[in-house]
């Protein structure tokens, strides 16, 4: 007991203080957390302290002090180390050891082209980089961020806490990930996480849905473990497909032994999430994350609030064409600065995610999660966006209609304020009337609906990480 004190307030100094974590003792923290939850069945005092946001600090001074220094941390160590920002501040005559919160406005945001076209001039040089994590590229080139050893232990540490804490994770628990191979540091942290905490694990990728459905009702028959696979890792378009494969043959909830969903990378409409509770009949978990910002994550809470992890970064929500704060209410673009303890290898300072998110007023939020900053859920991207009807309003109008074939596959033409709106969806009168109906309801600003057969008619192409199949030999049973 004395040794798990020992290491819980050894966490705790790390998160106050911004030094680097021991990777070790948080592994063995893990240990000891399995262990008390297997004898106590909950994880006992100080424990909450682990998750994001705990340390016991409600003070808003001390935490903005704490921020500030975090930043200072941060910036001192891009400027130093990583060729990029080492240039940049140089020509710009900006002095890095001045920069914290207040000055923060001096420091130009970073575009993702930047990363995209010069990856390694954001590497720092005292690192030790062993693994290179690209992005799915569904908006465009993939991204690439390099990683090393310490942050990929930390990142599966961290994990292994939430898993326990937040999600419920047992060690008979099995998790299937139907997310594509190609999310490398997102596959690893999942897999290293869920082995600290016991728990199985299944890579089964973006295969045809209806393999991923027989995998899902196959007895598992293998010794502590439940006897289904009890978690699934999507994003919301494959999890449509899933769904909608799952209607169409005639699948119940009773012929699978899910206890939960987890999505990200992706809009999950409310209108996705009612079909998945008909379905499967579990509840799904919103989940924020990409790999430039690996391990922080953000999670949206039953308010539906996106809550980010403001010790791990510094968030702002910027204006699409300035490097200035939008006011509450206005949309704007997630941009973060990853803190110097839980980044070594790729550096990002006011990282443009391309990410938009609503700006929430700066009050108390009245939630679960209240003690973390927060955000709007994720409404769109910003390249796509030309400050009409975001993503999630068109997603929300389409995903409630049920003829409409999933993954939705949408495109909009003409006026960016007002614009077109085309449709992949059988053609006939009577659903486009349902979807005008439903569009004038949500009060959703287009010019026009009209349907497409194929999206091949689209004006423009309709990517979405369900289409990144990986084929395989197996055939479903359907």
């Amino acid at each position: 007991m004395l040794a798990t004190a020992a290491r819980q307030l050894r966490y705790v100094t790390t998160v106050l203080s911004g030094g680097r974590f021991d990777v070790k003792a948080l592994r063995s923290m893990v240990t000891d957390l399995r262990q008390t939850l297997d004898e106590l069945g909950e994880p006992g005092e100080g424990a909450d302290e682990m998750l994001p946001g705990g340390g016991g600090v409600d003070d808003p001074e001390i935490r903005r002090s704490m921020a500030d220094r975090r930043l200072r941390q941060a910036i001192r160590q891009a400027a130093r180390h990583t060729p990029y920002y080492r240039q940049w501040f140089d020509e710009h005559g900006v002095d890095p050891s001045r920069i914290g919160l207040d000055q923060l406005h001096q420091v130009a945001s970073t575009p993702k082209t930047a990363l995209r076209g010069a990856g390694p001039a954001f590497v720092s040089e005292r690192s030790e980089p062993v693994l290179m994590a690209q992005t799915t590229g569904t908006t465009g080139t993939p991204t690439v961020v390099w990683f090393s050893r310490y942050e990929l232990e930390l990142s599966a540490a961290l994990s292994a806490i939430s898993y326990l804490m937040v999600g419920g994770v047992r060690s008979h628990h099995v998790s299937m990930s139907c997310v594509s191979s190609r999310a490398t540091v997102g596959m690893i942290s999942v897999q290293q996480a869920l082995s600290l905490v016991g728990a199985g694990f299944v890579a089964q990728g973006l295969v045809d849905p209806g393999i991923a459905l027989d995998r899902l009702a196959t007895p598992l028959h293998l010794p502590g473990k439940s006897p289904h696979i009890t978690d699934l890792y999507t994003v919301p378009s494959y999890l449509g497909a899933l769904v909608q494969r799952a209607e169409r043959d005639g699948w119940q909830a009773r012929d699978f032994g899910l206890r939960q969903i987890l999505t990200g990378a992706e809009i999950l409409t409310d209108a996705l999430r009612e079909r998945v509770d008909e379905m499967f009949g579990v509840p799904v978990s919103d989940v924020y994350g990409m790999t430039e910002l690996v391990p922080t994550t953000g999670l949206v809470c039953a308010e539906q609030h996106l809550h980010l992890a403001s010790e791990q970064a510094h968030f702002e929500v910027l204006a699409l064409d300035a490097d200035t704060p939008v006011t509450a209410g206005e949309i704007g673009e997630l941009v973060a600065t990853p803190y110097a303890p839980y980044r070594d290898t790729t550096l990002l300072v006011r990282y443009r995610t391309g990410d938009l998110v609503r700006r929430l007023p700066d009050e108390p939020y009245g939630c679960e999660l209240a003690q973390l900053p927060a955000t709007s859920p994720i409404v769109g991207r910003a390249k796509t966006f030309g400050g009409g009807p975001t993503a999630r309003d068109i997603l929300e109008v389409l995903q409630g209609v049920r003829e409409i074939p999933l993954p939705t596959r949408y495109a909009l033409s003409g006026d960016p304020l007002k614009p077109l709106l085309h449709v992949v969806a059988p053609p006939g009168a009577a659903l486009l009337g349902r979807i005008e109906e439903r569009a004038a309801d949500r009060s959703l600003q287009v010019a026009g609906i009209v349907l497409a057969e194929d999206a091949g008619d689209l004006p423009e192409p309709c990517r979405v990480r369900a289409d990144l199949y990986e084929h395989s030999f197996e055939t479903s049973q359907s």
